[in-house]
């Protein structure tokens, strides 16, 4: 139900055209509740191979940066220390992932990908640009690349 208000939202204020009434801009709102929604449906869509947005995620830095350490995965994927823990555990245990001692540190463990691993990262991939490729359906490819730009730039004026 959250969702359909948050869609019906997002139509309203998109319908709206002109800031005439001079209300702060819902570029946030709208990056939020584009993010929320994205995720949700991505959720659904990988349900079938029994792995969740965090743990593509994981995969991902795993595929990004292999032979990391658990903190730098946390910082990846921008989740607490003690999640990324439980979801390096999960991985393990499905044999996506193996985990080794640092050489240089003994208590740090290095994760690397299994090939079980990679290919459920090539699967999930291919899910999640197949919802953005969807998402973007109704943008021109100059468009995309004007919201890519104009993103980008906001970016820059935060850092």
């Amino acid at each position: 139900m959250l969702i359909d208000y948050q869609e019906t939202d997002m139509v309203r204020i998109a319908q709206k055209g002109s800031r005439a009434d001079k209300a702060p801009p819902e570029v946030l709102k709208l990056t939020r509740r584009m993010t929320v929604l994205f995720r949700d449906r991505l959720e659904e869509r990988l349900r079938p191979l029994s792995i969740t947005y965090a743990q593509l995620q994981l995969l991902a830095a795993l595929t990004k940066e292999p032979g990391t350490s658990g903190a730098h995965i946390s910082r990846f994927c921008q989740v607490t220390p003690q999640t990324t823990h439980a979801l390096l555990a999960v991985a393990e245990k499905r044999g996506w992932v193996q985990r080794s001692p640092d050489p240089e540190n003994a208590h740090t463990l290095l994760a690397t990908l299994t090939p079980e691993g990679r290919r459920i990262f090539s699967r999930g991939k291919a899910i999640a640009l197949k919802l953005q490729s969807q998402m973007l359906s109704s943008l021109t490819a100059a468009e995309v690349r004007r919201l890519e730009t104009t993103l980008a730039r906001l970016i820059e004026n935060l850092n």
